[in-house]
């Protein structure tokens, strides 16, 4: 359902309003838990697997069963002896006529009903097994819910980091090109009257068009990062947005050790859980199809009936008419679905898939504590590396300002302020960069110890 938030974003769309809405990475994150369509997805399929364990529930319950049908048949006149009569007078020999279906007297229209009602009353463990089976794949099918959940969270992380990123790239990049900028008309005049050399002015100028290439670039990489935003947390990419946050700031390190993170990543994320509900699950459907084997046994009701029209009905206990009867009894039976081949090829797929979810689940116990590790060590590295670019930025500012300062004087030429520009610029770069890098790996340690919205 979505919130007040998303449905005020969805009125200011309609107002048209010039002011862009500006969104938090926490309620960025909430509208797209609520709008991104692979959650609703495998929210359906847990929707599937509720019904699944609905239809095994039905099949322990009453079945009824119920045929009408209408054909046609022979008629039936003059009694059952050859004498015209259903009856024989004392003293005369009477002969049982043996016409009953032939065409001789016509042919009529016939109807009949088959009907039964049972309930199963032991299924040798089908039906159990079928059942548990049932439950722990709507398990599964939940913890998937999950698992989309964190796809869907770190993808907010990675477009709303990733625009923050190319935002400050591009404003850090304009606000130093203005100050190269406003230094070309005074250098360009110097070196017209001979108090300069041209290699200044072609230098700056080569120095401005690089940066009017990194500018552009920023810019697309702004654009395209806003727009994934929008999209993630379903806001049309026509209307404005904007984000709470001015700048890109590096993001508090979990507190902990790298073995509280991998045990707390075996007891947390969905996968684990998956796995257990995974094997339980076909572990009872191997019993199950091994109950196959075995009969139903089974107590209801069996009721038929027909009637033909043209044919007279003997009411003789030892004479049995199929077109004109009736019948209601309650039965006892087992009821046998047996075909061996096809039963050993069910048990052998079951068993089979069974190892399959074994190894699987060695796999993730494996794979999981390397994908905390990796996380882990990448976050911890990207934190020095952010103290030590921190350090170098300032560093390179001054000796960017103190070359220019130098330049303007006429105590360096322009390759000594382009290597100082070209310094500071990419140590800014960097340090913005390993923010973005660090960002994102903190939100995929938390996403491989299972600590995000499930």
């Amino acid at each position: 359902m979505k919130n007040s938030w998303l449905l005020g974003l969805a009125l200011f769309g309609a107002a048209h309003a010039a002011q862009a809405v500006s969104v938090t990475l926490e309620q960025a994150t909430q509208m797209a838990l609520n709008a991104d369509p692979r959650i609703e997805e495998q929210r359906a399929n847990v929707a599937a697997a509720q019904a699944l364990i609905q239809k095994v529930d039905g099949e322990g319950g009453i079945r009824a069963s119920v045929n009408l049908y209408a054909g046609l048949a022979p008629k039936a006149t003059n009694g059952i002896f050859t004498n015209g009569s259903n009856t024989c007078p004392a003293g005369q020999g009477c002969t049982v006529r043996t016409d009953g279906m032939s065409l001789n007297d016509g042919i009529t229209v016939s109807g009949g009903v088959t009907a039964s009602i049972i309930q199963p009353l032991y299924t040798f463990g089908k039906l159990e097994n079928y059942r548990t089976a049932a439950e722990y794949n709507k398990k599964f099918k939940t913890e998937e819910v999950a698992l989309a959940k964190g796809q869907t969270w770190l993808t907010v992380r990675r477009a709303y980091y990733g625009y923050l990123t190319a935002r400050d790239t591009r404003q850090f990049l304009v606000g130093v090109r203005q100050q190269l900028a406003d230094t070309e008309g005074p250098l360009t005049k110097k070196a017209e009257e001979g108090k300069s050399p041209m290699r200044d002015v072609y230098a700056l100028q080569n120095g401005l068009g690089l940066l009017d290439r990194y500018i552009a670039e920023a810019q697309g990489v702004e654009a395209i990062a806003l727009d994934g935003l929008k999209t993630i947390i379903g806001v049309p990419i026509k209307d404005d947005l904007s984000v709470a946050d001015a700048h890109i700031e590096p993001v508090a390190l979990p507190s902990g050790n790298l073995q509280q993170f991998a045990q707390q990543a075996l007891d947390d994320r969905p996968e684990m859980k998956m796995a257990q509900s995974g094997l339980a699950a076909l572990r009872s459907y191997v019993a199950a199809r091994k109950a196959d084997y075995y009969p139903d046994l089974y107590a209801g009701i069996l009721l038929a009936g027909q009637y033909t029209p043209g044919r007279e009905r003997v009411n003789n206990p030892y004479i049995y008419d199929p077109l004109n009867m009736g019948i209601a009894t309650p039965v006892v039976g087992l009821k046998w679905d047996f075909n061996p081949g096809v039963l050993k090829a069910n048990v052998s797929d079951a068993e089979a898939q069974l190892q399959g979810a074994v190894a699987k689940a060695q796999l993730a116990q494996m794979g999981i504590p390397f994908q905390v590790s990796e996380a882990y060590h990448g976050a911890e590295s990207l934190k020095q590396q952010i103290a030590a670019l921190d350090k170098a930025r300032a560093a390179s500012r001054r000796w960017m300002i103190s070359s220019f300062l130098d330049f303007q004087a006429g105590l360096v030429d322009g390759g000594v302020l382009a290597l100082a520009v070209a310094g500071n610029t990419q140590t800014q770069v960097d340090y913005l960069r390993a923010i973005n890098d660090y960002n994102l790996k903190v939100a995929e340690l938390k996403l491989a110890t299972g600590e995000y919205p499930q």
